[in-house]
């Protein structure tokens, strides 16, 4: 009677101790940047919650994996996420933000794409609608069991956050990495997820975006030819598109995006991290 009772008893006693004296662990990030925070022995129920708002958790085992992202558009605050059962801590990762410093470059492209007529103004507006739709739905798993790879290893023409000039008049940023690619170059998927689109858009010409699960996309624009259809489960490596110089371009290239929870981030940070986490 004595042991069953004492064995009742340590797994309240443990959950109490973490819940007084939560695990406590710190993370750098910076603007632009993905980090992938991974739980050992997750108990049942936990969740986690960043600047106020929870975070999906993708659980496999015994273990929890989160995203965590820091906007391009950072106020360079830092913040702390907290792993909740029931209102009490258990775990505590506070996150310290460093400043980042970007390129800028200036380029020069077909007129009409930079003032756009009513007519492409209102197309470009609806292609919109149409993305935040997409990228509200993301499946609430990894749709992936490995890193994450670049979809070309050639050499890259213009790096993520480089500030943008467009015919020396209108301003903004590059959220996505390019490639130098020729026309109709193959285009392999980053990693394994479902297409959720393959379409030809105003901005980014023919375009496929690829859904990884927990609000992680990959979009690769102007394609001259996309070889997937949306609906379809992918893997990693698997071709989906041929390079092109659609939409918005001044010459024919690769655009890879990627966007986790609304933001766009680095794509070579989002392989980094991804492969401390999966490995082969």
């Amino acid at each position: 009677m004595k042991y069953t009772l004492l064995t009742l008893l340590i797994p309240s006693l443990v959950s109490c101790a973490l819940a007084n004296n939560p695990v406590q662990r710190e993370q750098t990030i910076r603007p632009g940047e993905v980090r992938f925070l991974e739980f050992e022995d997750t108990t049942e129920g936990a969740k986690l919650f960043c600047r106020n708002q929870e975070v999906k958790l993708h659980k496999s085992g015994s273990k929890a994996q989160a995203v965590i992202i820091e906007s391009y558009f950072s106020d360079l605050k830092p913040f702390t996420c907290y792993l909740k059962q029931n209102d009490q801590n258990l775990e505590e990762i506070f996150f310290k933000i460093e400043d980042r410093t970007f390129k800028a470059e200036q380029l020069r492209v077909n007129p009409k794409k930079i003032k756009l007529s009513a007519k492409d103004q209102k197309r470009a507006n609806a292609e919109q609608l149409v993305l935040n739709k997409i990228y509200a739905s993301s499946s609430d798993f990894f749709q992936f069991k490995s890193y994450f790879e670049t979809p070309m290893t050639s050499h890259v023409t213009s790096v993520y956050g480089t500030k943008r000039v467009y015919n020396k008049q209108k301003k903004g940023q590059h959220l996505g990495i390019d490639f130098r690619a020729a026309i109709g170059d193959k285009v392999p998927a980053a990693n394994a997820g479902r297409v959720v689109l393959a379409a030809d858009l105003f901005y980014t010409g023919w375009t496929v975006i690829i859904d990884h699960g927990l609000d992680i996309f990959t979009v690769y624009g102007h394609l001259s030819k996309p070889l997937v259809e949306a609906g379809q489960m992918v893997e990693r490596g698997q071709l989906i598109g041929l390079s092109g110089n659609t939409g918005r371009t001044s010459g024919p290239h690769l655009h890879w995006g990627v966007k986790v929870q609304g933001q766009y981030i680095d794509g070579f940070v989002l392989i980094e991290e991804t492969k401390k986490i999966f490995k082969e």
